[in-house]
């Protein structure tokens, strides 16, 4: 920090952190988080079919997912506050336009402006504010951040569903569309700044002693067109994908397993609302863990937990795995988010990092969008999904050895191409 941010009791930064909570919250936790809330009583009212509805929210996943490819090259033209002002309107306006939609085609396009709009504001763009931000502590700042997904879910979905039986579903978009109008923009317009300079200050960990050009920084690490060049860098997007498969896979179908060995439903939503509570705790742990053990050791321990977790699930309906199940949800659970961004800066520094991130955050957006399907149809024809569960712990410990080897050699296999470059020194 600068002497200027030494004076203050709190480190401009922090408010970054605070900002980007608000719009994880605000954006995965009230818009993606609420879809499902509004299926039921839009097809009621409406007479649109189960699938026809869902197709929204397939939408909107496959807007975040191209976001995610494009972000990257559109932040290095454009500044990424900027682009965070013009898309927190968009978002809002996007969202509120579900409110007047007749028919479902209405419905997708409001879906695929929010959908763009909100890939524009998240992973990548956030994750580009706090590697700015900061230089020491940054595995827990992500985690701190990103935990506003969870934390905005588990607020937005009881509100959701509240407004929906007293004020009806389109009331319901209304209230929320405008809630993220009031949170989204403000935090946008006059807190979140892309740069320390730009408020006068140096990023975090740096005293400003010696009289170093932090600009620098920036242009350390892999070009975008030298990772891909590399087998390393596809085994770590394939990884993301697989890995998003298994946790989402477990998360996504707590309450119905729980729910077919036994339990009654309202014990089953009421584990799941407990996981959920888990991964909100867990996304700030995970990032710590980070900061304090490196790449290698932080995701063998959230692999590990993800294993415990689906463990709990074929243990079930024993008691002892279902707390099982909520606790390894939390650090397993919470790698998808976290993670990556973590591993993007650790691996390949900061010179591509937003093209570098995109991609990766690309292949776990595939993840999450096949993950229903594969899950879905594994218990169509098992009628059960612990051979699923089986077959992700087989695949976790398959993609954890692929993340050693991969974080291994990635450097050897750059110099064997000829690219020689400057890197911050990895945790």
């Amino acid at each position: 920090m600068s002497k200027a941010g030494k004076k203050n009791k709190i480190f401009y930064g922090w408010l970054i952190v605070a900002g980007c909570f608000i719009l994880m919250g605000m954006s995965y936790g009230a818009i993606n988080n609420c879809m499902g809330v509004f299926i039921k009583p839009v097809c009621e009212d409406m007479g649109f079919s189960r699938a026809g509805m869902g197709l929204t929210q397939t939408i909107l996943s496959a807007s975040l997912m191209v976001m995610s490819l494009v972000s990257g090259r559109v932040f290095s033209r454009l500044d990424v506050t900027l682009a965070l002002r013009i898309s927190s309107i968009f978002m809002a306006g996007g969202y509120f336009c579900f409110s007047f939609a007749r028919s479902l085609p209405m419905f997708y396009g409001a879906a695929l402006v929010t959908g763009v709009a909100e890939g524009m504001i998240t992973t990548v763009a956030l994750s580009m504010l706090i590697n700015n931000w900061f230089h020491t502590r940054r595995g827990f700042a992500v985690g701190m951040a990103f935990m506003g997904s969870g934390v905005g879910g588990m607020i937005c979905n009881p509100l959701a569903s509240q407004l929906i039986i007293h004020y009806g579903w389109r009331t319901a978009y209304q209230i929320l569309a405008v809630m993220i109008f009031l949170l989204v923009v403000p935090v946008c317009f006059f807190i979140i700044r892309t740069r320390p300079a730009d408020k006068g200050l140096l990023p975090y960990g740096e005293t400003g002693d010696e009289k170093e050009d932090f600009s620098q920084v920036e242009k350390q690490g892999v070009y975008y067109r030298q990772a891909v060049r590399t087998p390393q860098f596809w085994v770590i997007c394939i990884c993301a994908a697989l890995n998003t498969i298994c946790t989402s896979g477990l998360m996504q179908n707590t309450a119905p397993h729980v729910s077919d060995v036994g339990y009654s439903p309202t014990f089953a939503a009421s584990v799941a609302s407990c996981g959920m509570g888990a991964l909100a705790i867990g996304k700030l742990a995970l990032g710590w863990l980070y900061d304090k053990l490196g790449a290698e050791k932080a995701t063998v321990v959230a692999h590990i937990s993800a294993g415990v977790a689906l463990a709990g699930a074929l243990m079930a309906p024993a008691m002892p795995g279902i707390g099982l199940i909520v606790l390894g949800t939390g650090l397993g659970g919470a790698f998808g988010n976290v993670a990556h961004p973590i591993i993007a800066q650790i691996v390949y520094g900061n010179r591509d990092f937003g093209s570098i991130l995109g991609m990766i955050s690309a292949f776990a957006n595939i993840g999450g969008m096949l993950c229903p399907v594969l899950v879905g149809g594994s218990y169509d024809v098992l009628h059960s999904y612990k051979p699923a569960f089986s077959a992700m712990i087989v695949l976790l410990c398959l993609i954890t050895l692929a993340y050693m080897w991969a974080f291994r050699t990635q450097d050897k296999a750059l110099e064997k191409r000829g690219f020689v470059v400057a890197r911050e020194e990895k945790n």
